[in-house]
């Protein structure tokens, strides 16, 4: 006897629940949740009501209780056709269409009315008569003319609400129509309520990180606040409602192949005889091509004239032997810092329409330490620079996105915030500051000569700086980038007077005192440009003649630095200066 299988029909959006959905770039995962009965035996469920933007290739069925999943079919059904006789905008069409057949019939019975008017002549018609034939025409004139008038109005109106009927039917997000339909064939042991996950993926979601930072200048703990925050926006064509999300930084990669290393050979040109002139048929001249090259042996040496015989041969040029060009296989230098992939659980149940717009999701608040510090190159720009190096001390990862500044309250600007891991720092600009001023004083020169027969011209240049603070609280960490000359000639030597930093020698490239910074005042440090900093190779520090003040500036006060530096050439030596 056969047995009766079970059908159980379901609906995706009215008989499931999203337990939750994990949001990547470009498509969402999602999981709903079905209860329902079945019976002992076989049992075909049958849900409907997916989108049409569901990956066929992507679901994935797990069953909870006594019973087994024995298959699972997927089958694209085409909607049905929707009639728009009852909607707003058929509506106001039939209407527009019968005010034009009202307003046409109008103007027809006017002109109806003047051609009758026409074929009345005097001579026929009674004068009595004349006066009430010409007083009925004015009166169907006049009414056939107010008629005319309040069809064009009324035409005008319908006309109008069906363009503001259209424009916000264009406006208005499109309801994508549900498509998918599957199939579970599900064995059951007994009749019971049983629970089946659905896991699918829809394309047309996809969410960026955004980052409010808000910077405290006036504090030195936790003076950094960090908005994190996820813009996401869907269009997959089914609505998320109170559903638990979880933002994915990971992507599939598709098509990556293995890296190939190519076996690198050397070889060198052989050697090709040079044809012998007079070896070949009378009359052959040998034809050398221009792109050969030939390794030719050294010519014999002449033969005596006495023990000479026969004619001299002809002298031909001998041409240049070949030299090889050793290229070396091209190298690209790089860094790989890898993929963050990183997962982020949104707090709570949230609620994101199918409608394709920007919706603003907090994923944490997080109050971080930074170090504040202001850079200026007041050889080229007086004006001062402030950074903040924040350190990620939270568990969250910080992805790419773009980033409102704010510093004590105030808009500063938007910039790029790269990929952060937990523990790494980076560095995020916070703008000009424009209390404190620079001033960056006319360069003084100094010219001296000295020797007795092979004199030398000795300059020294002189250069000060002022910096104000006008602050009510101290600066700390303002570093000065500045520069001196660097010579391309041995002939020309240039020191370094004031402040007084070393460069390396053969003999104290071995210790790394010279690196160290000296104090030049209570509230001046002078370095060389890069000391200690990652990525900076030491044994360059000075080459290229750049250092740093590094001051603190008490509030509303004011520093003075110097700069002092030497050039010193041979008198009559022309000396030329650029830059980079």
């Amino acid at each position: 006897m056969k047995q009766d299988i079970n059908t159980v029909e379901l609906s995706a959006q009215e008989h499931s629940q999203i337990t939750n959905i994990n949001l990547y770039s470009g498509h969402a995962e999602i999981t709903r949740l079905f209860k329902f009965e079945i019976q002992a035996g076989s049992n075909i469920v049958v849900i409907t009501g997916l989108p049409c933007t569901f990956q066929q290739d992507s679901l994935r069925v797990e069953g909870k209780g006594n019973a087994s999943i024995h298959d699972v079919t997927v089958e694209h059904t085409v909607p049905p056709q929707n009639s728009d006789d009852n909607s707003e905008q058929s509506r106001l069409v039939r209407e527009c269409s019968n005010i034009e057949t009202a307003l046409q019939s109008a103007r027809s019975s006017r002109e109806a009315l003047n051609k009758y008017l026409s074929t009345v002549h005097a001579e026929k018609v009674d004068i009595a008569r004349l006066e009430s034939t010409l007083d009925g025409y004015m009166m169907l004139g006049q009414k056939i003319g107010q008629k005319i008038l309040d069809l064009k109005k009324e035409l005008s109106v319908a006309q109008q609400e069906l363009a503001r009927v259209r424009e916000a039917d264009r406006k208005a997000p499109k309801v994508q129509p549900f498509s998918w339909k599957v199939s579970i064939n599900v064995h059951g042991q007994l009749t019971e309520t049983v629970r089946i996950f659905i896991k699918y993926v829809v394309y047309g979601a996809d969410w960026t990180a955004s980052y409010d930072i808000r910077v405290d200048t006036q504090t030195s703990e936790k003076n950094v606040f960090i908005l994190y925050k996820a813009i996401v926006h869907q269009a997959t064509g089914e609505s998320w409602d109170n559903v638990p999300l979880t933002l994915e930084t990971s992507s599939p990669s598709f098509g990556i192949k293995p890296p190939h290393l190519p076996t690198c050979r050397i070889t060198a040109p052989r050697a090709i005889p040079y044809p012998v002139p007079g070896s070949g048929p009378p009359g052959f001249v040998p034809v050398i091509p221009d792109d050969c090259h030939y390794f030719m042996p050294p010519p014999p040496l002449a033969k005596s004239p006495s023990i000479s015989t026969g004619s001299p041969r002809p002298s031909l040029p001998i041409p240049e032997p070949f030299q090889p060009v050793m290229t070396q296989p091209s190298m690209i230098h790089g860094s790989n810092k890898g993929n963050i992939i990183a997962s982020f659980r949104i707090p709570g149940l949230i609620n994101i329409p199918n409608d394709g717009g920007n919706h603003n999701v907090s994923v944490t608040q997080l109050d971080l330490d930074a170090a504040i510090t202001w850079y200026a190159v007041p050889a080229t720009d007086t004006r001062v620079h402030m950074k903040a190096e924040i350190r990620n001390v939270s568990q969250f990862t910080f992805v790419p996105g773009s980033a409102n500044v704010y510093v004590d309250g105030s808009f500063i600007a938007t910039t790029a915030i790269p990929s952060v891991s937990p523990q790494d720092t980076f560095d995020c600009p916070l703008g000009l500051d424009s209390t404190v001023r620079i001033t960056y004083h006319p360069q003084e020169r100094k010219a001296a000569t000295s020797g007795f027969y092979s004199k030398t011209s000795s300059n020294t240049f002189v250069q000060r700086i002022t910096v104000l603070n006008t602050k009510s609280i101290m600066i700390k960490n303002l570093k000065l980038i500045e520069r001196i000359p660097v010579s391309e000639d041995e002939r020309i030597e240039v020191k370094l007077l004031q402040p007084a930093l070393a460069l390396p020698t053969q003999s104290s490239k071995t210790s790394s005192s010279w690196q160290k910074p000296i104090k030049v005042s209570s509230s001046v440090v002078a370095q060389w440009n890069g000391v200690y900093e990652a990525g900076v190779d030491q044994e360059s520090l000075g080459k290229d003649g750049k250092f740093n003040w590094v001051i603190s500036v008490p509030p509303h006060k004011s520093v003075s630095l110097t700069l002092q530096y030497e050039v010193s050439h041979p008198k009559n030596l022309d000396l030329t200066w650029y830059t980079d």
